[in-house]
C-alpha cells in the first residue's frame, strides 16, 4: 500500500472516530435534559460540562487510537516541550495573541453595538475585577487537558497528514473546515450561537468553519514553530477561559450587559470573527512564506 493511500485511510480513521462520539451522544444528553444542551436551564449544568471536557478529549484519543491501529507509532507527536533557541517566545505569543484579539473585538463591539451605552462597570473594585479576570489563566493551566485533547488532535495529527496529501496553505483550510464541522453536533445544540437566531444551525456551522480556519491556522502557526502541541493548546485555553463574552461581562456596566444579551449571537460574534481572521491571515501568509521556501530547497 502506498504512503498517501494510507495517510488517507488514517485520516478516515481519526475523523470518524473524534467526530463520532459527538454525533451519537450529544442527542442523547439533549433528550435527557429534554431541550437543547447549551440553552436555557441545560447551559451549565453538570451533565453539559462533563460532555464538553470529555468531548474535547475525543481528537486527542481518536490520534492515539489511529496510531494503534494502523501500527503508526508516535513518531512525529508533537508532545516536546522546548523553550530553547528563541521557542520560548512563541509560548509567549500563545498568552499575547488572543488578548489583543479579545480586546480589540471588545472595542469594535462598543463601537458598533454600543455607542450610546455607558460600557464599563462603575465600581471601585478594578483590583478585583482584573484578578478575577486574570485569575482565568490559572484556571487555564488547571484544566489545561481538555485544551490538549482538541489541540493533540488537530495540530498534531490532522493539519501535519494533511500536509502529506495536499499543499501546507490547502491543508490550513481543509483542517479548519474539518474542525468546524466537528462541531456542528454541539452547534444544532445551541453551542456559541444559541438557538435563536435567522439560518439557524447552518449560519452558526458556517461561521465554525470560518473561525476554526481563522483560528486554526495561528494555533499551527504556533505548533509549527515550537514542534510542540503545548503553545496551540495554552492559547485554545486562554481563547475559551478568557473570551470576548467572559471579558466584556466581566468589565460591562449593568446596561451594556443587559444590551449583550439581548442581542443575537451571530451579531455578537461578527466582530470577533474579523478580528482573528486578520491574525489568522497573518499567520497564513507566513506559513505560506514558509511552505513556497521550503518547496524551493527541495526543488533545487
Amino acid at each position: 500500500m502506498n504512503s498517501k493511500k494510507m495517510t488517507i485511510i488514517r485520516l478516515v480513521i481519526f475523523y470518524t472516530l473524534a467526530i463520532l462520539p459527538l454525533i451519537i451522544v450529544t442527542p442523547i444528553f439533549s433528550d435527557l435534559l429534554g431541550e437543547p444542551l447549551y440553552t436555557g436551564k441545560a447551559a451549565g449544568n453538570a451533565l453539559n460540562t462533563m460532555w464538553g471536557i470529555i468531548g474535547m478529549c475525543c481528537p486527542a484519543i481518536a490520534n492515539v487510537l489511529t496510531r494503534i491501529i494502523t501500527r503508526e507509532g508516535l513518531k512525529d507527536s508533537y508532545l516536546k516541550l522546548d523553550m530553547q533557541k528563541g521557542r520560548w517566545k512563541y509560548y509567549l505569543l500563545a498568552f499575547v495573541i488572543p488578548l489583543c484579539y479579545m480586546i480589540i473585538s471588545a472595542f469594535l463591539i462598543l463601537q458598533i453595538f454600543y455607542s450610546d451605552v455607558e460600557p464599563w462597570f462603575t465600581t471601585e473594585d478594578v483590583a478585583m475585577k482584573f484578578w478575577a479576570y486574570f485569575s482565568q489563566i490559572g484556571t487555564t493551566l488547571l484544566l489545561l487537558l481538555p485544551f490538549f485533547g482538541e489541540e493533540f488532535g488537530w495540530r498534531a495529527y490532522l493539519t501535519p497528514k494533511l500536509e502529506e496529501l495536499m499543499p501546507t496553505p490547502a491543508a490550513l483550510i481543509v483542517s479548519g473546515i474539518l474542525w468546524g464541522l466537528w462541531h456542528a453536533p454541539l452547534t444544532v445544540q445551541g453551542h456559541n450561537f444559541g438557538i435563536d437566531y435567522p439560518g439557524f444551525p447552518y449560519l452558526g456551522i458556517l461561521l465554525m468553519c470560518v473561525m476554526c480556519i481563522s483560528l486554526g491556522t495561528i494555533l499551527t502557526f504556533l505548533t509549527k514553530r515550537t514542534q510542540s502541541v503545548f503553545p496551540a493548546a495554552i492559547m485554545h485555553g486562554i481563547n475559551n477561559q478568557m473570551g470576548l463574552g467572559i471579558f466584556l461581562m466581566l468589565f460591562g456596566s449593568e446596561q451594556l450587559i443587559a444590551q449583550i444579551e439581548s442581542i443575537n449571537h451571530p451579531k455578537y460574534f461578527s466582530p470577533l470573527l474579523v478580528t482573528i481572521a486578520l491574525f489568522g491571515a497573518v499567520c497564513f501568509i507566513i506559513l505560506t512564506r514558509d511552505y513556497l521556501k521550503e518547496k524551493k530547497i527541495k526543488s533545487e
